[in-house]
């Protein structure tokens, strides 16, 4: 899911005004930009004035400050995921029709909520991912320079950024979660830090001369001692950053399951209420109806109905509706059901007992039966993903994609359906069973293929073998088995391994998807 981003940078002197100019308007050398695609205006044409004269016209003849904010920098973009769906990582690509989609609504925002204070924007394309730089004279209703009028406080910042939100949401744009504490490293500061940092190697400086009558073993040998500690330690710093590029995806799909969750319970928590409004029953009007004078606060309605009326849970529904109505009757036995539900303890999910003798059993199974291989299956084992039941059964522990166990499947070596049962207490709804092989431990996952039980899962892992890069393989055991779109939709590769019919109705999904003897092709033509 897409994510918004909207920045503001409050430009308290006409120096720093000329600075920030030079940068959008590319009258200096940017790292990080490429010089042969051009940026576009879209709003203002000031082919003839500098920004700085632009801002003066707009202020007037005012008197302001001398710290006053003479103007205020917007950055307004969306994360990469918007503007290349199918290819995040192809930094510099786009969707035309997105793009301009954005930009319109960009436009239509900014002309909504600032007006004529928005003397300039530009659509920057030569970067990584397109944004949109805008400049706005901090004009109060009263046309006077107050910046914090506008932006003053953290409750108008939250504003500004619900606002743009909501401009951009028709798009699939969600808002960023609201209270992060993350921070924006400046261009600058980044590119010192990569070269403060970054370990290279100058082999003038480095690769020694031979010395005389010295040989090819003994001069190699010395140029391994020399060359080893800073090969260790660029060999360090690359396995650090990939351990942080794979827990910044890691937060940035919980980031944004968190909020789609948010909106989603927002919206549910405003129809409850309106609902709880109109429909509610309060315990007075039900002791009243059944001639109670006196009733402890604490009374559950649907309770109180069973116990004076000495009836059941029927009856004391079918009393309800005709003395209150329908809506009202269910208002009440739903509230009932809640208050219960949260006096129940969380139900949380035992697996079978596991018993290691029998492993055995399974081990030989799997491997005469199917041809997967022993080292697959010990590996497996020890990952406490597949193991042997006290009954004998292969148990294939399921998960989410966080790790969590959320249930077990449980195949019978006597089961001549060749059919998976569940264990009672899984929530087959909440997770997968699924497993990750190859490249880094700590790398990211660019492939994933999805099938339709565990033990398809592992013949076509063994098939697959080697796996050059992270893959992770998912099963999907029924037509209603829920599918994680959103974090599929971030990778480069998703393979479906399944019949024609499901293949084509997760393609409506997950339109980047391909089948897997397509896939196959692809593998062998490289």
């Amino acid at each position: 899911m897409a994510s918004t981003i909207c920045r503001i940078q409050k430009i308290k002197s006409w120096g720093a005004l000329a600075r920030s100019e030079a940068h959008t308007a590319r009258k200096v050398y940017t790292p990080n930009a490429n010089p042969q695609i051009k940026n576009l205006e879209v709003i203002g044409n000031c082919d003839n004035l500098d920004l700085e004269m632009i801002v003066r016209n707009k202020i007037g003849s005012q008197k302001y400050r001398s710290d006053a904010v003479l103007a205020v920098e917007m950055l307004l973009s969306a994360s990469a995921e918007y503007f290349r769906p199918y290819a995040a990582y192809e930094g510099g690509n786009y969707d035309k029709q997105r793009l301009d989609d954005f930009v319109e609504a960009v436009v239509k925002w900014l002309d909504n909520c600032w007006g004529d204070r928005i003397v300039k924007a530009s659509l920057h394309l030569d970067e990584i991912t397109p944004h949109i730089h805008a400049y706005l004279v901090p004009l109060d209703e009263r046309g006077k320079l107050n910046c914090k009028a506008l932006f003053g406080t953290r409750v108008k910042m939250y504003q500004l950024q619900d606002s743009f939100a909501n401009a951009v949401e028709h798009l699939g744009i969600m808002r960023g979660v609201k209270g992060s504490v993350a921070t924006h490293t400046r261009v600058k500061k980044y590119y010192a830090a990569v070269n403060q940092d970054s370990q290279l190697l100058d082999l003038e400086r480095y690769i020694p001369q031979p010395q005389a009558q010295e040989g090819s073993v003994a001069y190699r040998q010395r140029v391994i001692e020399l060359l080893s500690p800073q090969l260790e330690l660029i060999n360090s710093q690359l396995r650090e950053r990939d351990r942080i590029l794979q827990r910044l995806t890691e937060l940035k799909q919980t980031a944004s399951r968190s909020e789609q969750l948010r909106y989603s319970l927002e919206k549910e928590l405003y129809s409850l209420r309106v609902n709880h409004e109109q429909q509610n029953l309060s315990l007075s009007e039900v002791a009243y109806e059944l001639g109670l004078n006196q009733y402890k606060q604490d009374d559950n309605p649907l309770l109180l109905v069973m116990s004076v009326n000495k009836c059941n849970f029927d009856d004391a529904v079918v009393w309800l509706r005709d003395r209150f109505g329908e809506k009202a009757m269910l208002n009440v036995v739903s509230n009932s059901a809640s208050s219960i539900a949260r006096q129940t303890p969380e139900y949380i999910f035992v697996p079978p007992k596991p018993e290691a003798r029998r492993f055995e059993e399974i081990d030989h199974y799997l491997t005469q039966k199917h041809s997967i291989p022993q080292k697959l299956l010990k590996t497996l084992q020890e990952r406490g993903l597949l193991y042997a039941s006290t009954d004998g059964n292969a148990v294939f522990i399921a998960r989410n994609l966080d790790g969590g166990t959320t249930g077990a499947y449980l195949y019978s070596l006597k089961n001549s359906e060749h059919e998976f049962s569940l264990h009672p207490g899984s929530r087959r709804s909440s997770g997968w069973f699924h497993l990750s092989v190859g490249g880094s431990n700590h790398g990211l996952i660019k492939t994933a293929v999805l099938n339709s039980s565990p033990i398809d899962a592992l013949k076509i892992v063994a098939r697959n073998a080697p796996h050059n890069h992270r893959t992770l393989y998912l099963t999907l055991d029924n037509e209603n088995a829920p599918l994680p779109s959103e974090f599929l939709k971030t990778l480069p590769n998703v393979v479906v391994a399944m019949p024609e019919k499901r293949f084509m109705s997760i393609r409506k999904i997950l339109p980047n998807a391909i089948n897997v003897s397509k896939y196959n092709q692809q593998q062998q033509s490289y």
